[in-house]
């Protein structure tokens, strides 16, 4: 248990999010298990979110803007990222191994995301010396996140989001030395910079962890994909297999990243299987006439969609692969980034489905196949789900940090 400064609930929990969903939506459940404990919750970000965190129902304070980048060094860095050859599924673990190369992709990405939290410190550094909070927990990527908790002198949680964030991308690769970037938001307030949190909560389950950290908090997943509802239609008995296909909230903004996904839908149809498309509406749009076997639902949480489906094809998302495990979904991962081919590898060493990087329809219709003919992926996806219900849920972890 962590000490807090206030030994009388409710407590004051400050979340910070370095902003995009799918870092956003994984803090949802512990926020909301601390609002339910009878704690007071703020969930920090960008004003660009505050929209999403509001649909949240949690109380969203706006802080900062967005990383003073330029757009082309932006687009550059997504470019990098996304055109990379396969990277070793366990790299994150064992980043020494990597080329030079690689390492210095990782430091591009780190200075990145420490512009971010460079661009929103100082009003979530004066919001929490102003709300006093017992305890800040913050997205493993929102480096703005330890340095309110050090300036105000409250332990700081950090919260990961799945394998993906086994990535310390605040350190010089493979060092354990903090980016210089990294230690001057910490001197900007006259604190020591620190790279250890006071714990980590982890909702990854065992099989799929690449790393254990130091004073861990394990949490069972709890998917939330955003609010809506369950499409009508999707009950009662199935008279073929039925995959629903989806590439996650970031896949669209790298330039070819849809055309992929495109021919699995064709892939999936002439086997005579039904496809659910869930994608934003603006995306589907862009995908043109579908095969009659195809049904496209425009922003759908994911989790209420899965249910009703026998396999999943994905773009390698934690949040999309950690919630088709919760349903016991086979799936099928279309991997294009060295995050992806991390997850990918952990389904795959799991037993749950199958990694590839697309270079066929072939692959994906025999991928697809795959996972709904032969048993031992729908065994070992299930042995995934049961190991998510064994963790504990976000109620008991908010009694290991407050108490209660």
């Amino acid at each position: 248990m962590i000490s807090l400064a206030r030994n009388v609930l409710p407590v004051r929990i400050l979340f910070t999010v370095f902003g995009t969903r799918p870092h956003l939506y994984p803090l949802v459940p512990l926020a909301w298990a601390f609002r339910a404990a009878g704690h007071e919750v703020r969930l920090a970000s960008t004003p660009r979110w505050t929209t999403d965190i509001s649909y949240t129902g949690l109380p969203p304070v706006a802080v900062g803007g967005p990383p003073q980048v330029t757009t082309n060094a932006r687009d550059d860095l997504a470019v990098a990222v996304f055109s990379q050859q396969p990277w070793p599924s366990d790299w994150a673990a064992n980043v020494a191994g990597l080329t030079p190369e690689r390492l210095a992709c990782l430091e591009s990405i780190g200075r990145y995301l420490i512009a971010a939290a460079a661009a929103m410190v100082d009003d979530l550094v004066a919001f929490a010396r102003s709300w006093r909070p017992d305890l800040v927990v913050y997205d493993s990527f929102s480096y703005a996140g330890p340095v309110a908790a050090a300036a105000v002198g409250v332990p700081g949680v950090r919260h990961l989001s799945g394998t993906d964030s086994a990535q310390r991308l605040e350190m010089r690769q493979p060092t354990n030395d903090p980016l210089p970037e990294y230690v001057s938001l910490f001197a900007r307030f006259g604190v020591p910079a620190t790279t250890d949190p006071s714990s980590t909560v982890d909702p990854t389950p065992p099989a799929m962890r690449l790393v254990t950290p130091p004073k861990l908090h394990p949490m069972r997943y709890i998917p939330y994909n955003g609010p809506g509802g369950t499409p009508e239609g999707l009950m009662g008995q199935r008279s073929r297999p039925r995959v629903c296909v989806t590439w996650g909230h970031t896949m669209s903004d790298t330039g070819d990243g849809l055309l992929p996904f495109r021919a699995v839908i064709n892939a999936i149809a002439v086997q005579g299987m039904d496809c659910l498309i869930a994608a934003p509406a603006r995306e589907i749009e862009l995908l043109g006439p579908l095969p009659p076997a195809a049904r496209a639902l425009a922003s759908v949480p994911l989790h209420l969609v899965l249910p009703y489906c026998d396999a999943i094809v994905h773009q390698g998302g934690d949040g999309t692969a950690l919630t088709a495990a919760t349903t016991a979904v086979p799936q099928l991962i279309i991997a294009n980034s060295p995050e992806a081919d991390m997850c990918g590898g952990r389904i795959t060493a799991a037993g749950a489905g199958i990694a590839i990087r697309y270079e066929s329809h072939a692959m994906v219709r025999e991928g697809v196949q795959k996972l709904v003919s032969v048993p031992a992926y729908r065994e070992g996806a299930e042995r995934l789900r049961d190991e998510i219900e064994a963790q504990p849920t976000p109620a008991e972890v908010v009694r290991a940090l407050a108490g209660g």
